[in-house]
């Protein structure tokens, strides 16, 4: 996908010469990429896996595997988590993308995600907690990427891409305004998270008081810590309890 814009010559020119692949920024010692598509790109997933491939690898790359039985061996493979999530717990999927982490012969592994086709919204962060790099599709000519190093450091920048070529060019932009508040607002629609508090019917929280009183309690085994003998087991024996001064375990010689 190469880049055409909309715009004055001169800037049209001025963003073709910092142009540059998705795939040399998303893909490079990058194993689980996370795609989330926020614009209604799975259709033609495997198309666009194929492209970022091609642009990284050239022709011979061929394209993606589908993966459908959570076995699969292929040095590239494609995840669409909105089908796999019908055929298998999360769990599994977890387990997978995990195994194929560890698995030298596979290279990336591509995982789709739609996530208003999730029935399990924690699938959507936990899968990006996994990643190496998230790409995503925010509009439809503008993306997110985001990579994680391996020195640790993680970048996050915005790009712009013309969704009708065939290669992937993009050229980094700032957000606009409306961007950041379209962004804004929509955070502001999604429910809060709940209070841990109110999941159950035992109090979880203290009062300033309560905790006071808390932290001024000498429980008895701290009690016995600090008398000179160490802590010990006293035992009060009631009037019924039929107590032998002998050893009753004498006959047992240990």
């Amino acid at each position: 996908m190469s880049v055409t814009f909309a715009r004055r010559n001169n800037t049209t020119q001025q963003l073709l010469n910092r142009a540059e692949l998705l795939s040399s920024r998303a893909l490079p010692q990058q194993k689980i990429i996370v795609i989330t598509d926020k614009v209604g790109f799975e259709p033609n997933a495997s198309s666009v896996i194929a492209s970022l491939l091609k642009e990284q690898y050239g022709d011979t790359a061929g394209s993606a595997e589908l993966v459908a039985h959570l076995n699969e061996r292929a040095k590239f493979q494609l995840m669409i988590i909105s089908n796999l999530e019908r055929r298998f717990e999360a769990a599994q999927i977890f387990k997978y993308i995990t195994r194929c982490r560890k698995t030298p012969q596979i290279q990336h592994v591509f995982v789709w995600i739609v996530e208003q086709k999730l029935k399990e919204a924690f699938l959507l962060p936990y899968i990006e907690h996994m990643a190496d790099s998230v790409i995503t599709f925010e509009e439809k000519t503008h993306l997110s990427l985001l990579v994680k190093k391996h020195t640790g450091a993680v970048t996050n920048k915005y790009y712009e891409f013309d969704p009708m070529k065939e290669s992937f060019f993009v050229v980094e932009v700032k957000r606009s305004a409306s961007t950041k508040q379209s962004t804004a607002l929509k955070e502001a629609d999604e429910p809060p998270a709940p209070n841990p508090a109110a999941l159950g019917t035992f109090k979880i929280d203290l009062k300033d008081e309560e905790m006071a009183a808390k932290n001024a309690l000498t429980l008895p085994f701290e009690f016995f810590k600090t008398l000179p003998e160490g802590g010990k087991i006293l035992y009060h024996p009631d009037a019924e309890d039929d107590l032998d001064e002998e050893d009753p375990d004498d006959d047992l010689l240990i």
